[in-house]
């Protein structure tokens, strides 16, 4: 197997390279046909030239995978003098069939008539130069020479046919190719962002695969319908707003877009289109993938809608929104790894009289009081903290990128006062308090120890006779560290 992995692996590929090596074979066997008796001898060279050159280029084709331009107008030059070199002339639809089935295969419709048309000329030609044919005279316009050309023109048709099926076919995979990786890609992205992105992606890789056409995705915001994301089009048309009948109207666009006068959209919703232009009609398939490219966004801008809210439900306390103990000391962890030394601490706070909330009032006051407070810590706290309901009534804060040593304690001051104030519940007003313990993180001073830390100082405060704020102090704290 290792002795073939250099072949080709695409149908077309494939196609062409059978195509190259039989138009080879054929044009070398032509040229062991040079030898007209009517040509002088430096014509019948420069025929052997002309073979030649029509092989080179038959070859060269093939390696560069391009037709250039101007072998539609110099390979009929070259096929004419070759073939008016040749034995028998008539033989010059041979020259002109190796041309158009290798040559057939390659660059767009228009070169492909050109060529053909010269090559039927280039025969014709070659006759008139030379008539004599296996020792008669043949006329140019005779039926010997004119029932060649059918067989000829079938067979550039045939060839040319198969090229576009075949082109057709590995765009189609390609185009599913694009699909599948894409719609792999999203399965493991949980940000809308990164969703639209890899949709973007595969867009523009589709219009690689189809030259000239374009796509826009049209949203509905607070003044209409706007340019939410395009490929294939300058980025100055982002954000530009559209007129709603664009929905009815997809051409309307064009106004848009010079050039690209053929639109076609497809509706998701009446706040989310998808236009499709180009500057031919566009193909049912071309719409299809862009529309599979759109639903793949649409349900991974779900799924990512999905994932957020069960991870926001997995991480915060149903109750107040705060996030959880898992939550919060994952973030106490990376806070204490980069803070620099002063600049954070942890606050634990422990509701005074709570309980008596709840017998009295019942627990539906309680959750209230809960939710209530809740708010105030995250006011009280400021930006650059963090709060957390650990469970029950205990709570606890932390606090980042403190520039001074007393702003934890300030901090905390803030937070009680916050509590201490009267709550106003559906059916009563209450007041409780709050015990609260403050620890400050030091270099090598691990999560874990600073909540210790925390905790014990926020004992201290409740049974020095609550609504209280203790910082930890290693001397007065120290014995109960490790006594606990």
């Amino acid at each position: 197997m290792t002795r073939f992995r250099h072949l080709p692996t695409g149908n077309l590929d494939r196609t062409r390279l059978a195509a190259m090596v039989i138009g080879a074979l054929a044009l070398l066997g032509d040229l062991f046909q040079i030898g007209n008796e009517q040509r002088s001898p430096s014509w019948n060279l420069a025929a052997f030239l002309s073979v030649l050159l029509v092989m080179i280029a038959v070859v060269l084709t093939h390696v560069r995978g391009r037709a250039p331009w101007w072998d539609s107008f110099t390979l009929p030059v070259l096929i004419t003098v070759g073939g008016a070199g040749l034995r028998d002339p008539l033989a010059t639809v041979g020259l002109a069939l190796a041309v158009t089935l290798g040559l057939s295969l390659y660059g767009p419709t228009s070169l492909w008539v050109v060529r053909t048309i010269g090559s039927y000329l280039a025969v014709l030609a070659a006759v008139a130069i030379s008539p004599l044919s296996l020792g008669r005279i043949i006329p140019w316009n005779s039926p010997p020479v004119l029932n060649l050309l059918p067989p000829l023109l079938l067979t550039s048709v045939l060839t040319r046919g198969v090229y576009l099926a075949l082109r057709h076919q590995e765009r189609v995979g390609a185009r599913d190719a694009v699909l599948a990786r894409t719609g792999s890609r999203m399965i493991s992205l949980t940000e809308v962002a990164a969703v639209r992105r890899a949709g973007i992606e595969a867009a523009e890789e589709i219009i690689a695969l189809t030259p000239g056409v374009v796509m826009v995705i049209l949203r509905r915001g607070e003044h209409g319908l706007f340019v939410a994301n395009l490929a294939g089009l300058p980025e100055s048309l982002r954000h530009r707003t559209v007129a709603e009948s664009v929905i009815a109207d997809p051409a309307a666009f064009g106004a848009f877009v010079p050039g690209h006068r053929h639109w076609r959209i497809e509706t998701f919703s009446a706040d989310l289109h998808l236009l499709v232009g180009g500057r031919k009609p566009i193909a049912d398939d071309v719409l299809a993938a862009f529309r599979t490219v759109a639903n793949q966004v649409v349900l991974g801008e779900g799924a990512c809608r999905s994932h957020a809210e069960l991870e926001h439900r997995a991480h915060h306390d149903h109750l107040t929104g705060l996030p959880t103990r898992v939550k919060f000391f994952r973030e106490l962890t990376a806070a204490t790894a980069a803070g620099a030394p002063g600049s954070v601490a942890l606050l634990l706070l422990d509701l005074d009289d709570f309980k008596a909330v709840n017998d009295t009032h019942g627990h539906a006051a309680g959750d209230e009081l809960l939710v209530e407070l809740a708010a105030r810590i995250v006011h009280a706290g400021g930006p650059g903290s963090l709060a957390a309901r650990l469970g029950g009534d205990e709570f606890a804060l932390l606090l980042t990128g403190l520039a001074e040593p007393g702003a934890a304690e300030a901090t905390a001051r803030l937070v009680r006062s916050a509590i201490l104030a009267p709550v106003r519940l559906t059916h009563a007003t209450v007041a409780v308090g709050a015990s609260i313990g403050i620890a400050a993180a030091t270099p090598g001073l691990g999560a874990e120890e600073l909540a210790r830390h925390a905790d014990l100082a926020m004992y201290a405060a409740k049974a020095a006779g609550k609504s209280r704020v203790e910082r930890y102090d290693p001397a007065r704290h120290g014995d109960r560290l490790q006594h606990a």
